[in-house]
């Protein structure tokens, strides 16, 4: 009895995750099939699910157009910005969660635990001070004023930090026998050891780069320079006045394409990085 209520569980839960799946699943859907149908089409009430009318004109016109924004320069300015800071933030993150985790030097918890608290203080809180302080150093409107405010986040040093806990001493121990220096074992033996926190880390920061929308929009005045979120915005606007919504999900759906590839090849390292890094010795 206890097999047969353990398996009706199951088939309970995969039809609930199946269902929530589809609910996640179904706008994603919804805009790929309004971009794909003429403007006129949107227009039909009912709403059609499935177009009758299939069409890549708002694909061109979303890349290729000569008008408004430049959304290809945007999507390839979005896939530099989002992977330069991805670089940083692991360069950075990865020797401070060291420091903090197996070294020891006065003052380390109080530091560590300073750092944590920023993570409960809005982001927006942040925005004011650092925008002036871009401002004296004349990096508005360049490229640094998109790169450097997201590098040396505090999330990456918790979490690298509390997976690094669980390395053992004695691993350490042995290192430092055969005479090893503290940066080549954290080169050498704990980063290979890491691959699913640091995958998990540099896929949330190469995303979280990729969909910030107002910070760009802030710093960023030449439109060479922008994103594709905020090009997306402009797209927008240039298009106000007019029912050009095919379009505009055309543009919607480019810029939700590498999320879904990334989610879809990483998840396994986000779950498996998230249920380690609790974990402390």
């Amino acid at each position: 009895m206890a097999g047969v209520g353990r398996r009706r569980g199951r088939i309970v839960l995969s039809i609930i995750c199946i269902v929530l799946g589809v609910v996640w699943f179904f706008p994603i859907l919804w805009m790929l099939f309004a971009s794909l149908q003429p403007n006129s089409e949107l227009l039909v009430y009912p709403p059609r699910i499935i177009p009758r009318v299939v069409t890549l004109e708002n694909f061109k016109t979303i890349l290729f157009s000569t008008r408004g924004v430049n959304v290809g320069r945007a999507f390839l300015n979005s896939v530099f910005y989002a992977s330069i800071v991805t670089l940083g933030v692991l360069v950075t993150a990865t020797p401070a969660a060291y420091a903090f985790a197996r070294m020891r030097f006065r003052g380390r918890e109080v530091l560590f635990w300073l750092i944590v608290a920023t993570l409960i203080l809005p982001v927006q809180m942040f925005i004011v001070p650092v925008y002036l302080l871009l401002d004296k150093l004349d990096l508005l409107n360049t490229i640094w004023a998109i790169i450097l405010p997201p590098i040396g986040p505090a999330f990456g040093v918790f979490l690298l930090r509390q997976f690094m806990l669980t390395i053992p001493d004695e691993l350490e121990d042995a290192a430092k026998i055969d005479g090893c220096p503290p940066l080549r074992f954290l080169v050498q033996v704990v980063v290979p050891l890491m691959r699913p926190p640091l995958v998990s880390l540099a896929i949330l920061t190469f995303l979280g780069t990729w969909n910030d929308l107002l910070w760009p929009m802030l710093v960023i005045t030449d439109s060479k320079l922008l994103p594709l979120q905020p090009a997306l915005t402009r797209i927008r606007g240039e298009y106000h006045g007019t029912f050009e919504a095919g379009t505009i999900m055309a543009g919607a759906f480019v810029a939700a394409i590498p999320v879904l590839v990334i989610f879809a090849l990483a998840s396994r390292y986000i779950v498996r990085a998230v249920s380690t890094s609790g974990i402390s010795r």
